[in-house]
């Protein structure tokens, strides 16, 4: 681009060039049913949050000190011992984006894609929902989903008015809220999902879990 202002007509180029390909695809590049059906699902949760107190209880497939696991594999290794050629790992990190994290979790996309010979995405939460939401659920089913999540250091309240203290959610059960509701629309298109929820330093754990995922062919 020769200036700044050159940036609008490349949005305009690719997202008529997305049209284009839509079209030739026989898609509708316009329409996104799998990414609200992650959104209904979520303020179910946000609602039954609000009336209830507390978020929908899950019990873990494995735990310990540090740890929760969900879902139906016991290990993030015993998870991704499904995989098969062709298919792809995606992270979905519903943490807190830092430098670090960046770092940490590239890390663990990368041993995971030299391990298994597998293409990896990373993405944090709620975000990707509204980038790759509708890939995850609406393509073959070619994808395994793993989900991080923690115990947030602090939390903060959400004004149920603008300017007024009363709060009935706070911004960590809304995180939580989406995470779970797009693990379950997953779950429901027939897609693979695990859940690490990390209660400890979650820098030093994603570490020790990219360390013990070898480098040796499976």
């Amino acid at each position: 681009m020769e200036e700044p202002y050159a940036l609008g007509g490349q949005i305009f180029r690719w997202e008529m060039a997305t049209a284009v390909a839509g079209q030739r695809l026989g898609i509708n590049p316009f329409d996104q049913p799998d990414v609200e059906a992650a959104k209904v699902l979520a303020r179910q949760i946000v609602a039954a949050y609000r009336d209830q107190g507390k978020l929908p209880e899950e019990t873990p497939a494995w735990s310990s000190a540090d740890l929760d696991v969900f879902g139906d594999a016991t290990s993030l290794r015993g998870f991704l011992a499904q995989a098969k050629a062709g298919e792809y790992v995606a992270l979905q990190a519903y943490v807190a984006p830092t430098p670090e994290m960046d770092l940490a979790l590239a890390n663990l996309r990368l041993r995971i894609r030299d391990r298994y010979r597998l293409a990896t995405t990373v993405g944090y939460g709620p975000r990707y929902l509204h980038s790759t939401g509708q890939l995850h659920k609406g393509d073959r089913g070619a994808g395994l989903f793993i989900q991080i999540t923690a115990t947030d250091p602090e939390d903060v309240p959400i004004p149920d008015e603008p300017g007024q203290s009363s709060s009935s959610i706070t911004f960590g059960a809304l995180k939580a809220a989406q995470a779970m509701g797009d693990r379950q629309a997953l779950i429901g298109s027939g897609r693979r999902v695990i859940r690490l929820h990390f209660r400890g330093n979650l820098l030093r754990e994603l570490e020790r879990m990219t360390f013990d995922i070898k480098d040796e062919l499976p």
